[in-house]
């Protein structure tokens, strides 16, 4: 089956129900995958041997929480594949009910003082699936969500809006982090109240079976079998079906995989680069950050749980989508860059604020500060990461690059920053500088796309902001019938091409 795509007046309006159901998904996903880090330390002191010393028990913990992200590249190849050869939907749907089983059974583990080590065991299993699900599923929520949209002039913000629900999904899940510490006692915390955050996981399975029941077969993905004699044959020509309609070209099929390695390689590392900054920056100010200011400090921030998540609805969640907006205007790579600079020069100027006056207040304004930053240079990473690879290999070439850098720096990343606060308290702060520059690496040696390009010469003038790098051809994000992304807002070619039925494999 070859996708189709009606484009012009007559064109069907997007499924906005499709859309807000994968979105609404994509937050209950990262509800359940960052839940194990706001309560990590009741989960240390549950699953692993009782009477450590110090901070033993909360870094095995850790370790468990980063297990997860070393089965991240294993499930964004395994999803990667799926989705560049059986559609976008058809992944998103497996890494969603990947992720509600083990979720839900987690929530039922014995804990260690009733099966000993083998409470640990089933504890990495369930762990590393989680794992395995998140690789795939917000990789295939951004080429879903953006390649479902037929204005590619507003991809930043399309695109701002996968990476803002699943921040918004972890914010969910530090409200219910403050909400159960403020209510429950220490010893209903350990004995059921833990389980209650992950017993509701379940939830998240119904989107799955919406996106797969209940909506339409409209892929948007890739990897349909090519059109036959009169759709082309495979053969890479243009041709007309018996009805008359004109037909896309069906190169044929490429593994999705290879590509990523071979023929994307400079963009899958520049991906990798990129990722390494709001990987780290991420999990350890809004994951680890929560736990840091409540069980590290000394003395603790009082309601750290509720600071934590107020900075980042605020630095985040809102300003992800404003700073994905603005690079609708003013170009990916300048506000990128600008973001990275500045998320490396906060970062350590953050974390003093909150050690040296361990007030709530002044945490909460720390870390929107430095959220703000990261915001400017991961509102416009989900377009500029779509926008950077052919649609054959798309999704596999961005989940390695993303994913790679997810199981380095993200996973690591509570793990490295609890060893190195005994160091300093600013030290993990230069940890995220370093993944700061690194990005800023990354995004300046990346091919430019082509509707980049448009943005930058409009903005900054030809060459602006561009370096040395080369076009990526991206004309499959766009309406048929326009060759650029600045065409299509003028109108496109006269005579009515773009109102045309095509077959268009993306």
């Amino acid at each position: 089956m070859t996708l189709g795509a009606v484009h012009g007046p007559n064109a069907p309006p997007p499924s906005l129900a499709r859309t807000i159901a994968g979105l609404a998904g994509n937050i209950l996903e990262w509800y359940d995958f960052a839940v194990f880090g706001y309560f990590s330390k009741i989960l240390g002191d549950v699953f692993f041997p009782p009477d450590q010393e110090g901070n033993a028990a909360l870094l095995e913990s850790f370790a468990v929480f980063g297990g997860a992200f070393m089965a991240r590249p294993i499930g964004g190849i395994l999803m990667g594949y799926i989705g560049d050869t059986y559609g976008r939907k058809r992944a998103l749907e497996l890494s969603i009910f990947l992720m509600a089983g083990p979720t839900f059974l987690m929530g039922c583990l014995p804990p260690y003082s009733l099966i000993g080590y083998w409470s640990i065991v089933l504890l990495c299993i369930t762990r590393l699936l989680q794992g395995m699900s998140v690789g795939g599923q917000l990789m295939a929520s951004a080429v879903f969500t953006i390649e479902s949209q037929k204005d590619a002039s507003k991809h930043g913000l399309y695109g701002s809006f996968v990476f803002a629900t699943a921040n918004f999904g972890t914010l969910l899940g530090g409200i219910i982090g403050e909400v159960m510490m403020d209510t429950l006692t220490d010893e209903q915390l350990h004995s059921w109240g833990w389980r209650v955050p992950f017993l509701s996981g379940i939830l998240v399975a119904g989107f799955g079976f919406y996106l797969k029941y209940y909506e339409e077969e409209e892929e948007i993905g890739g990897g349909e079998e090519p059109a036959k004699d009169a759709h082309g044959g495979g053969t890479g020509t243009m041709s007309e079906s018996s009805t008359g309609q004109e037909i896309s070209p069906t190169p044929p099929k490429k593994n999705p995989i290879r590509e990523a390695i071979t023929t994307n390689l400079r963009a899958t590392l520049s991906v990798g680069m990129v990722g390494s900054l709001w990987s780290s920056g991420f999990y350890v100010f809004f994951v680890w950050g929560a736990t840091y200011m409540n069980d590290i400090l000394e003395p603790p921030i009082e309601h750290a749980f509720a600071v934590n998540a107020c900075a980042l609805f605020v630095g985040v969640c809102i300003f992800f989508s404003i700073g994905g907006s603005l690079s609708d205007t003013f170009g990916r790579r300048p506000l990128m860059l600008v973001g990275s600079i500045l998320s490396a020069f906060m970062a350590p100027l953050s974390l003093w604020l909150i050690d040296r006056y361990k007030d709530p207040y002044v945490a909460f304004l720390a870390q929107t500060m430095f959220g703000i930053c990261l915001s400017i240079f991961g509102g416009p990473m989900t377009a500029w990461m779509v926008e950077s690879f052919p649609p054959e290999a798309r999704l596999t070439s961005m989940s390695i690059g993303y994913n790679i850098a997810q199981c380095i720096m993200g996973g690591t990343s509570p793990v490295i920053s609890t060893s190195l606060v005994a160091v300093g308290s600013v030290a993990p702060g230069f940890f995220i500088t370093a993944c700061g520059l690194l990005a800023a690496v990354g995004i300046y040696i990346s091919d430019i796309s082509e509707p980049d390009r448009i943005k930058i010469e409009k903005v900054y003038g030809k060459g602006g902001g561009c370096g040395n790098a080369d076009e990526v051809d991206t004309r499959g994000l766009l309406k048929e019938g326009y060759e650029s992304e600045e065409e299509e807002r003028k109108g496109g070619k006269q005579g009515g091409d773009a109102d045309k039925i095509v077959i268009v494999d993306i």
